[in-house]
């Protein structure tokens, strides 16, 4: 189990340096990807409160990040307002180590503010996004990868990242609409 988790970790590693620095010039399939991880991941919190049989806690979050990738390539709008307000409140989230209900529900609503924002921004905040989502990968996996600690870590991973790759992005989508 644990030689799949490294496996996990470093294929995380590799789509979250792809999308840092590719996420808008590939914006169909950085949202195709972004799409997958956000069903895998939420149906990977559900399933065990649903059923206790392995396989389905293992073959579900593929079978819905397949659904919900489908679904970010077709409604691209939704698309972009849905990953600035997810990434946004999980970053908030796990980088603050919120628990309580209150801080949640604020982190989640600047996420929607942000993602609000990002729609009518299409552009540069694409480039943001898909550089902050590629760059949370890194920083989540890299810190779990190498028993980093949690803080200072995660952020300072999670801030070069993203600023690589928002830079890299800006300087090469002039011309990508």
């Amino acid at each position: 189990m644990e030689e799949l988790l490294k496996y996990e970790a470093l294929i995380a590693i590799a789509i979250g340096v792809f999308l840092c620095l590719f996420g808008y010039r590939i914006k169909k399939v950085a949202f195709i990807v972004i799409w997958f991880i956000i069903g895998y991941y939420l149906a990977s919190l559900a399933m065990p409160h649903i059923t206790d049989d392995q396989t389905w806690q293992q073959l579900a979050p593929i079978g819905i990040g397949i659904l919900t990738g489908m679904l970010g390539f077709s409604i691209e709008k939704f698309c972009i307002l849905a990953v600035a307000a997810f990434t946004v409140s999980t970053t908030i989230i796990e980088a603050f180590q919120m628990t309580e209900i209150f801080q949640i529900g604020l982190a989640i609503a600047a996420g929607v503010i942000v993602g609000c924002i990002a729609v009518s921004l299409i552009k540069p905040l694409g480039i943001i996004t898909t550089a902050l989502s590629g760059a949370k990968l890194i920083a989540k996996y890299s810190v779990a990868q190498f028993a980093l600690a949690h803080h200072p870590y995660f952020l300072i991973i999670l801030c070069a990242g993203a600023a690589i790759g928002i830079l890299f992005q800006f300087k090469n989508c002039k011309h990508v609409e």
